[in-house]
């Protein structure tokens, strides 16, 4: 597909779906951050417990990314995006009427993380499959996405707590994420280029027993999976690099505004503050772009720049307890992050292929479970037993340059 083509309507619309995934995830989980405090007190006295609660809806998320090439399959990528989103928001107006942790953990992981999950995975698949000249570009225009949920959706959901309470304020976030309905519904879905033959089995299907049908559905299924990508060195470069950035990411947008709040800033001061970081991912989303899609830059080193720059902006935070100096590092952490994922996106397609890119996101995400649990738990099991998130942060900072150590070897593999 030539440039023109790519940039037509239709890619316009893809790239505003993508978009507005993003910012509809990001929202989110950075509100339920904003919430974290409040909730620990409403519920538990215990700061871990309610960040693993909170985590649950990455872990279903990521779970439930699996499922996502079936139901791709089934119903189409069109109808699946505004299901789930739909799916997102009806979580989201359950949430305020919990009267226990236990509820809100149910709604997370059972409603609202496998829709969000789904949605994610369509998404970037469809960015992925239309795009290919400027694929880089457009994916780096969807991570935008953070840039309005860290300026926005923090300080606005700091607003609605302090107006209405953590319940109005779920419900109000619910609202506000209900309008991203209207991105998949603008979508034009394309045939594929090249249809798969129809299978003669299916016309055979009425003859045959139940058991058989249900062992060709599990056969299907299997196949559907992709469990071969697995097996490949490829994948688990690209997959240690997601984790590398999804780990520090996700303990960052659950737990900093608890971290500015333990070094002595307000609430308000703190969500402030975290909105620095959304200057950095408008930089950090673009800034490889035209580098990358005019072949100036090999992507993978532009992941490894993103990495060490990752690993810096949060390894050095322990020293940092002036407002400017933590601003500068945050605006570097959103730069470096924004950076890294949306190149691991694209070092997927170029190592993967565009016919794997649905396994491949569902893979990396079901596998990045581990990368969101550590992020709900650890920070807040350091700030327990030390009463400081210092020690959390120089772990979340080595992660980064830590995971990029396959990328290093399969770069010298290819050199040898």
């Amino acid at each position: 597909m030539d440039t023109s083509a790519e940039l037509n309507a239709n890619g316009g619309f893809i790239v505003l779906t993508s978009f507005c995934n993003v910012v509809l995830w990001g929202g989110i989980y950075k509100s339920l951050g904003v919430l974290l405090p409040t909730l620990t007190d409403q519920f538990t006295d215990h700061t871990w417990l309610t960040g693993v609660v909170i985590s649950f809806i990455g872990v279903s998320a990521d779970l439930s990314g699996l499922f996502t090439t079936l139901l791709e399959d089934k119903f189409g990528r069109r109808r699946m995006l505004i299901l789930s989103t739909l799916t997102v928001n009806v979580g989201l107006m359950l949430v305020p009427l919990a009267t226990s942790i236990v509820h809100i953990a149910i709604v997370l992981a059972v409603v609202v993380g496998p829709a969000v999950g789904i949605s994610a995975v369509l998404s970037k698949v469809l960015l992925g499959r239309h795009f290919n000249k400027r694929y880089t570009l457009a994916n780096g225009i969807s991570h935008t996405g953070q840039v309005v949920s860290l300026l926005a959706f923090a300080p606005m959901t700091q607003l609605f707590l302090d107006t209405y309470g953590w319940r109005g304020a779920t419900l109000l976030l619910a609202g506000v994420c209900l309008h991203s309905v209207v991105c998949p519904v603008l979508v034009k879905e394309e045939k594929e280029r090249y249809e798969t033959p129809p299978d003669q089995h299916d016309h055979k299907e009425t003859n045959s027993t139940g058991m058989t049908r249900v062992k060709s559905c599990f056969a299907h299924a299997l196949s559907t999976v992709d469990l071969r990508i697995l097996r490949e060195f490829n994948f688990w470069v690209v997959f240690s690099c997601f984790f590398g950035a999804r780990f520090p990411d996700n303990a960052w947008f659950l737990f900093n505004i608890s971290h500015l709040q333990a070094k002595g800033f307000s609430p308000q001061t703190s969500a402030a503050l975290c909105s620095a970081a959304s200057v950095g991912y408008l930089v950090g989303c673009v800034m490889f772009s035209p580098l990358v899609d005019r072949g100036f830059l090999k992507c993978s080193t532009g992941v490894l720049i993103s990495s060490l720059l990752l690993t810096l902006s949060l390894a050095i935070d322990p020293l940092l307890h002036e407002a400017w100096s933590i601003a500068v590092f945050t605006a570097l952490f959103g730069l470096s992050s924004s950076a890294m994922y949306a190149l691991t996106d694209v070092l997927t397609k170029e190592l993967l292929g565009r016919e794997r890119l649905t396994s491949a996101f569902a893979w990396s995400s079901a596998l990045g479970v581990a990368a969101k649990m550590l992020g709900g738990f650890l920070p807040g099991w350091v700030y327990d037993s030390s009463g400081t998130y210092d020690l959390a942060f120089v772990i979340m900072g080595a992660a980064p340059a830590v995971a990029a150590i396959p990328l290093v070897i399969g770069k010298i593999w290819k050199e040898i």
